[in-house]
């Protein structure tokens, strides 16, 4: 592996946004603050003060969350995070005084109490893809103490600092957000740089949060920023919970229309417009930049921008000018983010592979990467149970055969019904001399074998019935369908359903002219284009798949129907790539 540089001095940006996106960097976040809300009182007054569900946290999780105003307006972004019988809310300094001013006039005889506990406690972000395996080795402790989800947290001890870890992303890939105590803050950064983890400068920190397409306060987002208006919405807001201020405006726009303008990205051939400048077509203001960079990832300029609706259409391209004198931009609209990170289980599997692939070049068995690639694995993955196993047989042919145990015995622990578990067990005491556990691990893998057998008879039986059952059920949606058709033949709903009801049946030479139809009775129509795509892509009729796909996105872009849209986006992207399609 290249020799990590160990200050952010000597890392220029390209090189610091590559290490971020292959492995692991770090730097402080001195922009953050902390505010510490504990009482009785505290969860439920929490709900009716931010837009995410707070009743449903548990001690050790957490959420992203905004208070608004009551246009919907953000008063401030933050994430929350239950610990205990307390919450901790960490959200940009500059929102820390407004916040609390905000708290206290909301509370009126609720038992709770608000501590600013900015000026004691200090944050380092930690993020890469080789995060999680690079500070297991600076752990007092097992990695499984670091948290697993999004937003979660749980406490650690790295080297000889205490911490408080968040599962946080700040550049789209996998990461963690540390607390510590001020005078801490130094310390830890020293031991991530000597642990191989360097410190990575200013600018390449905000590239890298442009190209994961993370708002920024004070320059994306504010408080005249409807959070309808973001993709902070995706996350930060819950639709079930009772009722907060703005949500009537939130939930309006959510299920009666779009906002005017919402954040988007812009793919460039040459350098953004400044920051807040306001981009023109032929005259009329239709927006304007927000953020902008080279981004080394995608090798083109890109900038976060607000456009209006018509637009913010995905694969748009517009010209774009900020006045009559000024030069051309030429943009190519797209869905934020730019740049996505691997997910962990992802990331599992790609070191399984390269361990099989060295696995199976290893005659002598003596290559140590092999084990290591499959610790890794595991790390990442925990349920990974492939990677368990592998691990445990290369570990017994290297002759570590108390280790190869362990593992096959933590493999049973986690999934009892392993059946290659308790195989593996038996052959691996066999070769201590454990003739007594081999031959009890052995009548469990054939014990596991015939429940499953019988487990996998009734699976297909039940499938068998759950089909004919789903069968009849299409087959009267067909003729309810047809009889409300009969009466109204320009009846969208009904056109749409009796293609589904065929679709569901495989009928798709059936479905596409309904679905075909539906799209024509109304133009808007997103989930008629996806499946009508999709049909057209069973039917190996790729050129009219993509033209469903991309007639698709355009509707599903000015109505803001974000999931068929990004559905629809992925699909067309495979195709185009020549890529195989996924039929789910």
């Amino acid at each position: 592996m290249t020799p990590v540089p160990n200050s952010a001095s000597s890392l220029s940006l390209e090189r610091a946004v590559a290490q971020v996106r292959a492995d692991a960097g770090a730097w402080p976040c001195d922009d953050l603050g902390l505010l510490r809300i504990c009482g009785p009182d505290a969860a439920e007054w929490l709900q009716t003060q931010t837009c995410n569900d707070v009743l449903a946290l548990a001690p050790g999780q957490g959420q992203a969350s905004a208070a608004l105003d009551r246009k919907g307006r953000i008063h401030a972004p933050f994430s929350l995070h239950r610990w205990e019988d307390e919450f901790w809310l960490i959200t940009p300094r500059g929102c820390i005084a407004p916040l609390s001013a905000r708290f206290d006039e909301f509370t009126f005889l609720e038992d709770i109490s608000l501590a600013d506990e900015t000026a004691e406690m200090a944050f380092v972000a930690v993020q890469g893809p080789r995060t999680l395996p690079r500070l297991r080795r600076l752990l007092a402790d097992d990695a499984a103490s670091l948290p697993r989800d999004p937003h979660s947290v749980a406490p650690c001890r790295l080297g000889d600092t205490n911490a408080i870890a968040f599962g946080a992303s700040l550049t789209g890939e996998d990461g963690f957000l540390l607390m510590t105590e001020r005078a801490d803050q130094g310390p830890l950064l020293d031991a991530l740089v000597a642990g191989g983890v360097p410190i990575i400068p200013e600018d390449a920190r905000d590239t890298l949060r442009i190209e994961a397409g993370i708002p920024l306060w004070g320059r994306d987002i504010d408080t005249n920023t409807r959070i309808s208006e973001t993709p902070l919405e995706q996350d930060a807001v819950s639709y079930d919970k009772g009722c907060y201020t703005g949500q009537e405006v939130v939930a309006k726009l959510r299920h009666r229309g779009t906002p005017r303008r919402a954040l988007v990205g812009l793919l460039l051939d040459a350098p953004p417009f400044p920051p807040g400048a306001e981009l023109r077509v032929d005259g009329a203001v239709v927006g304007r930049i927000s953020s902008g960079c080279w981004s080394p990832t995608l090798g083109r300029y890109i900038a976060m921008a607000y456009l209006d609706r018509d637009r913010r259409v995905p694969g748009r391209h517009v010209t774009l000018r900020v006045d009559d004198a000024s030069p051309a931009l030429d943009a190519e609209v797209v869905l934020l983010p730019f740049v996505s990170g691997t997910p962990r289980d992802a990331l599992a599997r790609r070191c399984y592979a390269e361990a099989l692939d060295r696995f199976d070049r290893d005659a002598d068995d003596r290559d140590a990467g092999v084990i290591e690639l499959l610790d890794e694995a595991v790390l990442l993955d925990p349920t990974f149970e492939d990677a368990w196993e592998t691990l445990g047989v290369t570990l017994h042919r290297q002759g570590r055969v108390d280790d190869a145990i362990a593992v096959m015995e933590q493999l049973a622990r986690m999934n009892p019904r392993c059946v290659m578990a308790q195989t593996n067990l038996s052959m691996f005491y066999v070769s201590k001399g454990m003739i007594a556990e081999a031959e009890a691990a052995k009548a469990r893998s054939a014990a596991i074998e015939m429940q499953q057998a019988r487990a996998a008879f009734d699976a297909e039986r039940a499938a068998a019935e759950e089909r004919a059952r789903l069968e009849r059920e299409a087959e009267e949606r067909i003729r309810m369908f047809a009889e409300v058709l009969e009466i109204d033949p320009d009846d969208a709903l009904a056109t749409y359903g009796a293609g589904m009801a065929r679709f569901q049946l495989g009928r798709y030479d059936d479905a596409a002219p309904f679905l075909q139809r539906a799209t024509e009775l109304q133009r808007d129509y997103s989930a008629a284009y996806l499946n009508l795509g999709k049909c057209c892509e069973f039917l190996s009729r790729i050129d009219d798949a993509i033209d469903a796909y991309q007639r698709g996105i355009a509707a599903a872009g000015r109505k803001g129907d974000l999931m068929p849209l990004r559905e629809m986006e992925r699909r067309l992207r495979a195709l185009t790539e020549d890529a195989p399609t996924s039929q789910a």
